[in-house]
């Protein structure tokens, strides 16, 4: 009798056990399925139409672009973007004091905060001339594109982009331009 109370109890210590094994593998794997929905959430990607600004640099000489860090295409680009990007306008008539009125802020304060950031990340060694010149060719080429299009979605990344590197990569992997 003894013997067998002990089989009964131990086979049903052994049921519960494989019972509860079962509920803690389901457990387990709809709790990983979250977190992997979670983790691969998916980046979203920014397209604007664009177009070819060749003509444009074509008409922009160097002596009015002025020298660059980065080269001629570069200074020539960063002049096109000054101009497209910023009006000056009167504060009152006849007076002859003009405030600059930016078109799109966000972007604009970016564009300048990533050229700061990659000329002293040259200067110091930490990146090399030919990759900051890249990158920032492509930063440029997309600003000048979508000026006129609908980026509150952009900017909203923009501002929440806490580095210089994270806007960076905004730029480059995570903005498509349609020609």
């Amino acid at each position: 009798m003894k013997k067998t109370l002990i089989l009964i109890i131990m086979s049903c210590s052994l049921i519960i056990n494989l019972i509860q094994a079962q509920d803690l593998l389901t457990y387990k794997t709809s709790e990983t399925a979250a977190v992997s929905e979670i983790t691969s959430e998916t980046v979203s990607v920014f397209r604007f139409k664009a177009y070819s600004i060749d003509y444009e640099l074509e008409n922009v000489s160097i002596a009015l672009a002025g020298n660059h860090q980065f080269g001629d295409v570069i200074a020539k680009k960063l002049y096109l973007f000054d101009r497209k990007y910023t009006t000056q306008v009167a504060l009152a008539p006849g007076n002859p004091a003009l405030k600059t009125v930016i078109k799109k802020p966000v972007i604009y304060e970016s564009i300048k905060r990533i050229e700061k950031d990659l000329k002293r990340s040259v200067r110091k060694g930490l990146i090399p001339l030919n990759t900051a010149i890249s990158e920032f060719n492509v930063v440029l080429d997309i600003a000048l594109n979508i000026l006129t299009t609908d980026t509150k979605e952009f900017e909203k990344a923009l501002e929440s982009a806490a580095t210089t590197d994270l806007k960076v990569d905004l730029f480059t992997r995570r903005v498509i331009l349609n020609y």
